[in-house]
Parts: C-alpha cells; structure tokens; sequence
C-alpha cells in the first residue's frame, strides 16, 4: 500500500521550514544551541587538535596523514530532523561524512549509526559506520558535485524513513526499520593523507515537515521503495516489490512488444527495428540511457550466417540477465528464465538447427527487471554464439526499445501474501552468497591491481583451507598491519567441504522464507566491499574429465559474487602432498590441479580479477617438510606460508614491517604482531559463534517451538536469537582494539 500525507507528516510538524530556520541553528534544542559560528562550545572530540573554527564554519584540518577516522561531536541529540550544510572538502579525493542518530563506540570517540558519506565517487550514498555497511549505495550524485568547492547537503530523518540531497538533486530515499530512531550529530574528518574538511551549518529543524529545499512531500513519497504490507517492519531486501507477487499478468497484457497492441511481436524475425535506439552490451540499462526504469526492455541482433552453419544446432550464450528474461531465435523461442532470484545466472539457450538459417538471423530477447539494476549483467566473454565450429561474440551494439514502465501499471501492495506467493517475491539465493546483502548497485571492480581504499569489509568465501586460515589468523593479521590507517573488517564465511557445485548448509540457514518453522534468520546480512574466494581443492580430485563442469560452476560462483561486489580475489587450491606415506600418485594428481588452476586463471583475466596463485608458489617454496596435514588441508605451517604468498602477490607485502613464524610454537615474532594475531582469533570465534552458532536448529531451525529454545520464565520470550545478536556487541569491542593495536605497531615500526 502506498504510503499517503496523512500517515507521513507528524502533527508537530505543520510549522513551514521557512518559519524554523531563523532560529533553528543557534537553538536546535533548548538549551543545547547547535553552532554558535564562532567556536566549538557544545562540541567535542578525542583529539580536539584536528578541529577548529574559520570563517563561520567547523573546519577538520590536517597537514599530515590522519591515522584514524575522527569525529566532533555535538553534545545534543536528534531524533526526527532536517539538517542543511554546505560541505567544502580538499582534495576532492579525500573521504569525509556527516553522522546521525549516531552513538560513540570504543573508547576512541568512534561512531557508531548513519552517516550520509562525502568524498569522490561518495557524495550522496548513505553508510551504517560500523554497523550495517552500505545501505543506499548509488550513483545519484555523479556530474552534480562541485568538485573543490561547496556543495548543498541535506539530510530528511522522519521516523524510519531518510532522504539526503546534494545541490538539490535527491540521493538516496528509503525506509529502514531496523535503523536508529535517534542519536547524536557528528563530523567526520577521515584516515588517510592530509586534508581539509568545512562544514558550514546552514540549517538544523527539528520535527519538520516532509520537504526538501528543491523536492516535494509527494516527491519524496514516491521516491521510497514501496514494501508489501505483510512485510512492513522488516529489511527491504532484493525481490521485496509488491509487483514481484502480483505484476505478471498485468504486465504482459501492457506490453506491447507482445503485440497486444501491434500487428506483429516485436520478437519476430521480420519486425522492423529500424526506428529503435542503440545500445551497447553488456550492460545495465541504468548506464545505458534508461535511467530509473524498472519493467521490461526488449533487444534485438540481426546477424550474417554462413551457409555452412545453416541447419546446425547453436548455443546462445548471453550472460546473467537481471532479473528475468525471455528470449527468442528467428521468431520462436528456444528460452528464458522467468522466475525472480536467477538474476547472476549466466544465461545459456539450445537452438535447434532447423532454426539456423544462410544469411540474415536475428536474436529477441525481452528484458523483465521488479527493481534495482536491470538488463545485460555479465562480461563481453560471456555473450557469443557457439556450437558446431563457431564463436560469434554477441557484445556490442544492440537495438533496444522499452516495453512497458511498471510504475505506469499502478500495481498495489498485495496483504497477507500466501506461502506460495511468499516464495515467489522471495525467492531463497544460492548459500554461497545468502548472507550476503546485495547493494542498490554492485560495488565496482579495482581500476588499477587491488587495492583497500577506506575502511572495508572482507568476506572470505570457500571450503576447509578458508575456514581454518581465521583459527590461526595470519592472513588478516598481515592485511591489517599493512593498512593501520583504515579499519579492515574481515568476515569470514567459509564452509568446509563447500564446493562449486554444492553448499551445504543447515535447514533455514539464513533464510527468508520459514512458514512451517516459526521465525526466519532474524540477523543482518554481511555487506561485502571485496571478496575473497578461495575454492577447487576437493573439486580437483574429480579429475581432468570434469574439468569443463568446474570451469562453468566455478564461473557461475564468480557471477553470484559480482551482482554483490566486482572486488573479487580468485586464490588457487595448495598443491597436493602425501604426508601420510599412501603412495599417493602426486604428480599425475598435481598434473590435474594444475589444469583446474589454470581454468581459475582464464576466468580471473576475462573478468579483470586478481588471481592469487597458491598452487604454482608453494609447490615450488614448501621446502622440504609437508605442508598439509593430509595432502589438502593446511597444518599452521601452511597456513602462514599461504598468508605471505597471497599478501605478496596482492603487492602488499612491502607495507608491513619484518614479521617471522616460530615453527616451535607456531607465534609471530616480534611480540607486538603475535599480541595483534591473538586479538584477531578471538574476534574470528566470536564471529565464528555469531555466524554458524551450534544450536542451530533451537534458533532458527525446526524446533523453535521446543520449550528448551525458550525462556523457562516466559515461553513467550525467545533467549537464543538475543545472546547471538549481543555477540555483535563484543565482536565490535574485539575490533576497537585490534585497530589500536595496528595504531601501536604503525607507530613502532
């Protein structure tokens, strides 16, 4: 149901915005005057040395680098508001932001709630410090920032609903009923290299009305994703559209590419496309000329055949298609996916050869997106015409024309959806990636070699030798102490004997859809800035024989993870060994690792992916003891050398201060990096505790309704689900003080 005036605009609010301003700055709340522009009474920070007043504004200013993220503080709070600042900040590329409804956390004067983030390629986008990530993270601010010089921005807060704007142009617009509902104001001046940031206050209401400088109530109405009211109070989520449950009859009889209103489908081979636009794939239509469109857009490609394919069955290859599709070969249909949730699955379509024509062939292919990005999601490689000797890309230039625009249907929120309904707007993701939250748009690849630009969550993807590098916790210690300016938030969500083909996880693990249980998976999903995935040990024990069907699931795990994150580290399986003495035949199985290895290689350069190569540098720098405990798995010995292998090719290595292993004891030398491993593997068991607790099933597997997943006191009240989200609590504290730990060891190199 559509949200109207009379349930948004709060009863104290009816006072115009033009009335408040005049006072609201030198009294946001009584007694607790806002800015006076002449110092910082009100305000305070841990290291008050980084801020000052100048020319009317709050400045944060630092001639050398800054080695954490500092915040002012403004000693009153908010609750619902409207905040006006022009923010200037030097070098454009720097990074800054604006928290509210924010809490310190730490003993560091760190913050905690939301922050609207500024800075290049930021302005505009809405962050969770040190909580939830990204939660609108768009391009809405690209071409409308003063790059050097002041920008407008502006932040609406009204219950769970926040918009912010810069210079006018409206960012992000959501609801978020899992958010804070008040909190502190503060300015943040970033880690990083010598910088400048002014915060000019222009303005401060509070309880105001639901408007912007430049956007209307009803604009800002309809700018906020509508959710079904059965779901109200809960995430929105990827599929979580009232037009996903209730939108495909409607939105078929509207098409006219199905010729409802045409003499002639526009999937015909001899339709005239001659009028249509152009369109070069892959690629989201978002970037390609249809900006804000959700429903569905149809594709046209006509090609020359020679008279030698003609009668032989093809393949067409089109790459992951978000969210839905149909697609068409000479007028008749040879596939489609038209069920939500297979919007990273590569799509892969049979065409029979009576259909292969000489000459002149065309290809139809009708685009359905409910929401988010929509169109071509995949790489060039993987658009092509195969089968029968040939290898037609079919990247590049397309004829496009837009269907129909779901917003023009006016379909409603469905009440009280059926279970059945329920699993269609929800469709349950692969477990590789379920607990991952998928961003508005996926975060872009590295531009240059990887790199760790801010503070960033890690996710560590794959099966047993993933898992267990967190126990010893080499890996993450060497990425920390090689960026001590940032903080670095490693999740590992490893699985052991996980594989390409097959996750397995226990019943309702992360789950949307529980019906016949009691509550699905109440935790937060992870965001994920960049991933490491670390897979095909076990796989290659298949052999050379099923080497094309890893090939094609393992880059099928690649898509799933790019729709979150184009940040992606493909690492190698460890050489095969035999410790055991089993007269094990190494070197026909390391001959066929060496294959699977290389198809990991291929797929990282046709996606622009850095491929740590584990196989090939330990094989040859193992020396002469064994390295595994059984021929696969990783003994500590192991596991460090593969943490200096992969910091080493990721071309970190030379930012952290001499480091060795103690094969006595298995500890770090000098004391201060075994001080900060030993911190990091207590924080990977909380972590470990929080993200696959033990008693799964009383949680929020099948027996929810037993009386031992209860409070003996209260049978109404569920114990499980609080003591594994106050875990979060600790894991936050375990990270304060590893970042405080890499600060000393930064200081003492």
């Amino acid at each position: 149901m559509t949200p109207t005036l009379v349930n948004f605009i709060r009863p104290a609010a009816r006072l115009g915005l033009a009335l408040l301003a005049a006072s609201s700055v030198a009294a946001a709340q009584e007694g607790r005057p806002f800015f006076s522009g002449e110092d910082l009474r009100g305000w305070s920070a841990d290291r008050m040395g980084y801020w000052s007043v100048k020319d009317s504004a709050i400045v944060g200013h630092s001639d050398i680098a800054v080695p954490s993220n500092e915040f002012l503080w403004w000693e009153g709070e908010v609750s619902d508001f409207f905040l006006a600042v022009d923010v200037k900040l030097t070098p454009g590329n720097a990074n800054a932001g604006i928290q509210f409804r924010s809490r310190k956390t730490g003993t560091n004067g760190q913050a905690a709630g939301y922050q609207a983030d500024v800075g290049e390629g930021l302005w505009g986008k809405l962050y969770h410090e040190h909580g939830r990530g990204k939660l609108d993270w768009n391009d809405r601010a690209n071409g409308i920032v003063n790059e050097g010089g002041w920008n407008r921005y502006e932040i609406l807060a009204i219950g769970h609903r926040i918009w912010t704007a810069v210079n006018g142009t409206l960012c992000v617009a959501i609801e978020d009923p899992d958010g804070e509902l008040s909190g502190k104001i503060a300015f943040q001046i970033h880690s990083g290299p010598p910088q400048t940031v002014r915060y000019r206050i222009v303005d401060l209401v509070n309880d105001p009305e639901p408007r912007m400088t430049s956007t209307s109530a009803q604009e800002l109405l309809a700018a906020l994703p509508v959710l079904p009211q059965a779901l109200a109070g809960q995430t929105p989520r990827p599929g979580w559209t009232p037009q996903v449950i209730a939108w495909r009859e409607k939105l078929d009889l509207s098409d006219p590419g199905l010729s409802r209103t045409e003499s002639q489908p526009w999937s015909a081979a001899d339709h005239d496309d001659g009028q249509w636009s152009t369109m070069v794939l892959p690629g989201h239509w978002e970037q390609r000329g249809l900006p804000d469109f959700d429903g569905t857009v149809w594709y046209r490609k006509s090609m020359d055949l020679p008279a030698s394919l003609a009668g032989h069955d093809l393949v067409l290859e089109l790459g992951p298609i978000d969210d839905m599709d149909m697609a068409w070969f000479n007028g008749v249909q040879v596939g489609g996916i038209e069920r939500p949730g297979f919007w990273a699955k590569p799509r892969r379509y049979a065409i029979p050869g009576e259909l292969v024509e000489a000459g002149r062939n065309v290809i139809a292919v009708r685009a359905i997106d409910h929401g988010f990005s929509g169109g071509f999601a995949g790489s060039p490689a993987q658009m092509r015409l195969t089968g029968s000797g040939t290898n037609l890309s079919l990247a590049g230039e397309w004829r496009f024309r837009s269907g129909v625009e779901l917003k023009s249907l006016g379909l409603g929120a469905l009440e009280n959806p059926s279970p059945a309904e329920r699993a269609i707007a929800f469709p349950e993701l692969p477990p590789l990636v379920r607990a991952l939250e998928r961003p508005f748009r996926p975060v872009p690849g590295f531009t240059d070699g990887f790199a760790i630009d801010g503070d960033q969550t890690i996710v560590l993807l794959g099966g047993t030798n993933a898992l267990s590098c967190s126990r010893s916790g080499y890996l993450e210690t060497l990425l920390t102490a090689a960026h001590p300016g940032q903080r670095l938030r490693l999740r590992n969500m490893a699985w052991q004997a996980d594989t390409v083909y097959r996750q397995q996880r226990p019943r309702n693990f992360h789950a949307q859809n529980v019906p016949d249980y009691g509550e699905g998976d109440g935790r937060a999903r992870t965001t994920a800035d960049i991933v490491f995935l670390w897979m095909g040990q076990a796989e290659a024990l298949d052999g050379l024989g099923q080497l094309d069907q890893f090939a094609a699931a393992y880059g099928e795990c690649v898509e799933q993870i790019a729709a979150y994150t184009g940040r992606i580290v493909l690492i190698t399986p460890v050489p095969i060994e035999d410790p055991l003495g089993l007269g094990l035949e190494l070197e026909e199985r390391n001959e066929s690792l060496a294959a699977y290895v290389e198809a990991m290689k291929r797929i990282g350069r046709e996606r622009g992916l850095p491929v740590v190569d584990l196989f090939e540098a330990m094989r040859s720098r193992g020396g002469s003891g064994y390295l595994t405990r059984n021929g696969l798995h990783l003994t500590p010995a192991g596991q460090w050398l593969a943490a200096r292998v992969i910091v080493e090719q990721l071309g970190v290595a030379e930012k952290i201060a001499p480091v060795r292993w103690q094969k006595s004891d298995a500890t770090l030398d000098p004391a201060s990096f075994e001080a900060l491993r030993k911190s990091i593997a207590r924080k990977n068991g909380l972590w470990l505790r929080h993200w696959r607790p033990a008693n799964w099933a009383f949680l929020y597997g099948n027996r929810q309704t037993q009386p031992s997943s209860r409070d003996h006191t209260n049978g109404a009240s569920r114990w499980f689900p609080v003591e594994v989200q106050a875990l979060l609590g600790h894991i936050e504290q375990a990270e304060t003080e590893i970042h405080e730990l890499v600060e000393n060891l930064a200081r003492t190199r």
